[in-house]
């Protein structure tokens, strides 16, 4: 699928966020926002109704994120998938709404940054309960207005996608570490600031920290994304404050128009998976789910034919064990296991493929693609063993990233094994399987992936 180029898009990752993700999407589209990327963590609620109107606008790529932690890996999906299409790229919860002057929008705001800014660091307003239990009909931006007066130390940020190395919860690495505040003044890249860097003359991010009790509570409940656990609910009563934003309240009937408008259209059916190329693989943890699921269907067949096997789950990949006792693999065994996770292109091996212990490895044509990498390996374990996978290539910055990868093969028999391979985008010039013992292992067949 051709995507349209894009000035700017937005990031986010949730879970059980239908009462409140439309007015976030259409607060930041009138914001001038073009295209919303979001990552549904494995809601139980209206979260994809909620969204399919603007799924089916257009407005919003909705992809199913089940992994745990998973929102790091989303954003890094995010930036190598749709980036390359985007000038500025944000990633915002969806209890953070960007605060502008009236009248100024997004990408004139970011417009007015100079090339070699990588990264816009904008600083947290956090906003209380404003005195609600229950959670009150309406716009959250219209119901909660009281916030602290002081802005926080941690912030959120605004990337050119093309110049990040690296995504984290709150903040890039880039390739030039070139981060700026929203007066365009050099800032660290760090997810907690020094206090005298903290600036919101011009934009900052209203944080909606709790909500109501109840929305608070709910909250607690579902967890974070990213794995952490330091909201406490006796607290919520820190969150009272006297002092009064209403910067993002004002666009409250804006707001609300296009969500009826939007609603119109209906909940139609849509396409609720990823709708590039690259599915579900964007990283290891990112493509173990894609690997466990292509092997799961592989055990599948061969528990047919009467055979028991085993699967084997690492922090790179997925292997199912089949005893040597079964003398014919179904279909093959490898070709059939690689049919059945998404792919994009095959990266060719030279001629001289049939033999796969070479110890330079095997060069890789075409060396064209810009992401991850994974290999398809067919092995004949005669002993507990290992192998190692290593990876030569191009970062984007031109810098070369050499890295090894050490699969344990602690069951006898034959392993079919989807393993990843690198955790950062890079062009790959070469990759080598070794076993350590090669009395122990032998290499039947391999084939390389990767996804740009």
């Amino acid at each position: 699928m051709k995507l349209p180029d894009l000035g700017v898009a937005m990031a986010a990752i949730t879970k059980n966020e239908g009462p409140f993700i439309a007015e976030w999407v259409a607060y930041h589209y009138l914001l001038g926002v073009e295209h919303f990327v979001i990552y549904d963590n494995r809601s139980d609620d209206a979260t994809v109704e909620v969204l399919a109107p603007f799924v089916n606008a257009g407005l919003v790529t909705l992809l199913h994120w089940p992994l745990f932690p998973g929102q790091i890996d989303a954003y890094q999906h995010a930036v190598m998938t749709f980036g390359p299409r985007c000038d500025w790229m944000g990633f915002l919860d969806i209890d953070e709404f960007v605060s502008l002057p009236p009248g100024v929008t997004l990408p004139a705001f970011l417009a007015g940054f100079p090339p070699e800014a990588e990264e816009v660091v904008l600083f947290w307003r956090m906003f209380g309960h404003s005195g609600h239990r229950a959670r009150p009909a309406g716009l959250v931006t219209l119901n909660f207005v009281h916030c602290d007066p002081n802005l926080w130390q941690i912030a959120k940020c605004f990337v050119r996608p093309e110049r990040v190395r690296t995504m984290f919860v709150h903040h890039a690495e880039t390739i030039d570490r070139r981060s700026v505040d929203e007066k365009g003044r050099s800032i660290p890249q760090v997810w907690m600031h020094e206090r005298g860097a903290v600036t919101g003359d011009m934009a900052v991010i209203n944080h909606y920290f709790t909500r109501s009790y109840d929305d608070y509570a709910a909250k607690i409940a579902r967890g974070q994304a990213d794995g952490r656990s330091e909201k406490k609910l006796e607290l919520f009563e820190k969150w009272d404050f006297d002092h009064t934003d209403t910067r993002v309240a004002d666009h409250a009937s804006a707001v609300q128009e296009l969500m009826d408008l939007v609603a119109e259209r209906g909940a139609a059916p849509i396409r609720y998976g990823c709708l590039s190329r690259m599915g579900i693989i964007g990283s290891t943890r990112n493509f173990m789910t894609a690997s466990q699921a292509a092997v799961n269907a592989m055990k599948k067949r061969v528990e047919a034919d009467g055979h028991a096997v085993k699967l084997q789950h690492s922090l790179f990949g997925t292997a199912l064990v089949i005893p040597n006792s079964v003398a014919m693999l179904p279909d093959g065994g490898l070709d059939p296991l690689c049919l059945d996770i998404p792919k994009g292109s095959e990266l060719h091996l030279p001629a001289e493929e049939h033999d796969l212990t070479p110890a330079e490895g095997f060069a890789l044509n075409p060396a064209r693609i810009c992401g991850s990498v994974w290999i398809g390996v067919e092995l004949e374990v005669l002993a507990p063993s290992y192998v190692d996978v290593l990876l030569t290539g191009d970062r984007r910055d031109g810098t070369r990233l050499s890295q090894k990868r050490r699969q344990a093969l602690p069951n006898v028999g034959r392993v079919l094994a989807l393993l990843a391979v690198n955790d950062e985008p890079v062009v790959p010039l070469a990759i080598g399987l070794h076993p350590l013992d090669p009395q122990a292992v032998a290499v039947r067949a391999l084939r390389v992936f990767g996804d740009d």
